[in-house]
């Protein structure tokens, strides 16, 4: 379920990341561009934001929450791709092609959403944020070459250090959907990992 909203206080998150990419205050016609080309929706946990097949043509910005861009293989298997939480760019890099991906919520969440046209000004407009998105993209090449050149249990000792607070966040089945196992296996890395310490 979704809940718009469109009060100019309600950006008042989305302003203060734009004005930390610019380096400088917002001018009046910023704020007006900015507030302008996004939309705020409210989504309740598992809220399907994006499914596989469509042409998808928004970029997503996370306010408050957790989301996750997953695929669902030829046997029906879900397999966790991305995670992104407060503060964090997440969707399709490839818009506005079709999407192989879904994108669901996995707690009840606040999402800044911008067309892929109007993305693409705002883009030209503040440098910076082309170094945000190139994060994305080098995040996700690292991450295809940890599944492709690691083991499960050094992917998840990688999840431990390097995002401690989505373990908290996460219910083990998208935890080990995320490292390419069963629910079982995980247990058994985390069971071994307790003998350890």
């Amino acid at each position: 379920m979704r809940t718009r909203s469109d009060s100019m206080s309600d950006y008042k998150t989305l302003l203060s990341y734009f004005e930390h990419i610019k380096g400088a205050p917002l001018s009046g016609d910023d704020v007006l561009e900015i507030n302008s080309s996004f939309r705020k929706d409210e989504y309740k946990k598992k809220t399907i934001l994006m499914q596989a097949g469509e042409s998808n043509t928004r970029h997503y910005y996370v306010e408050k929450g957790l989301l996750r861009l997953y695929i669902i293989d030829q046997s029906g298997k879900e397999f966790n791709i991305l995670f992104a939480r407060e503060r964090q760019w997440i969707g399709d890099l490839g818009t506005p092609a079709e999407t192989p991906y879904f994108l669901e919520t996995v707690e009840d969440s606040i999402v800044f959403s911008i067309k892929e046209d109007q993305f693409n000004v705002l883009y030209k407009k503040y440098i910076r944020l082309a170094s945000y998105i190139r994060k994305s993209y080098v995040f996700l090449q690292k991450r295809f070459v940890s599944i492709l050149s690691k083991t499960a249990e050094e992917n998840y000792e990688e999840l431990v250090t390097d995002h401690p607070d989505l373990l908290e966040r996460l219910p083990q089945y998208h935890i080990s959907s995320y490292l390419g196992v069963t629910p079982v296996f995980l247990s058994k890395i985390l069971a071994k990992r307790s003998r350890k310490g």
